[in-house]
């Protein structure tokens, strides 16, 4: 499974010589907590076998979000690799937080994470942020993707396409290019969507977020785009 990231990662240093790497995780570290620049609410996440992993499927609370601890801003892409162990409901939620901050200058969300101990997903829709949501639904054969933004929990763009089955690792990228987002799976362009009159969010925080699902996620590359 490192083998594949790192040539997702080779392949993008050699087409993309306007991006800049600016953080990576190849969480290579022995079974137990996870990194110092991470924290989790809701069901416990952790390293296991050099991953980092949650199982929101059969531990409870039966969802998890995983924050990087650093700061956001400008044009970036995100790149990381996911894997769907298992879901009694198949669910396979692959979900994902960006440019996520506290509506209220003079709180962040490191500050205010007590108040989302148990990562319920109203929560977070309070905040200033954008979600992507990836999943089985129920389906494996057909995978279903929204596009929202907060608060609100705005619905910006949904797509049946491509599949999300257990047992497979995908390769995901997002790009934030000005106004412009996209979301990339296995080299597929899902959603490409363009937010009008300069309303998009330039600046905050990246997670990892599921639902209902026993998964891990490796290989988080971040990048500048010049």
């Amino acid at each position: 499974m490192k083998l594949l990231g790192i040539f997702f990662l080779c392949l993008c240093l050699f087409s993309c010589k306007n991006e800049s790497v600016t953080f990576t995780e190849t969480f290579d570290y022995s079974d137990g907590e996870i990194p110092e620049n991470f924290w989790s609410e809701g069901c416990r996440a952790s390293i296991k076998n050099e991953q980092l992993y949650v199982n929101a499927d059969t531990q409870n609370p039966q969802q998890s979000t995983v924050w990087l601890n650093k700061n956001l801003s400008g044009n970036i892409s995100i790149e990381f690799d996911v894997h769907v162990i298992a879901s009694q409901d198949t669910a396979n939620n692959i979900n994902c937080f960006f440019m996520y901050a506290h509506p209220d200058e003079n709180l962040s969300l490191q500050s205010t994470t007590n108040k989302r101990a148990d990562a319920r997903y109203g929560l977070y829709h309070k905040l200033n942020g954008y979600i992507i949501t990836y999943l089985a639904n129920g389906n494996e054969e057909k995978a279903r993707f929204r596009f929202r933004k907060n608060p609100g929990f705005n619905l910006l763009k949904e797509k049946f396409d491509y599949e999300c089955r257990s047992g497979k690792t995908y390769h995901i990228k997002i790009i934030k290019n000005e106004n412009n987002i996209q979301y990339w799976v296995d080299g597929i362009q899902i959603i490409d969507f363009f937010e009008e009159n300069n309303h998009g969010l330039n600046e905050g925080f990246f997670a990892f977020r599921t639902w209902h699902t026993e998964l891990w996620w490796d290989n988080l590359t971040i990048k500048t785009l010049n």
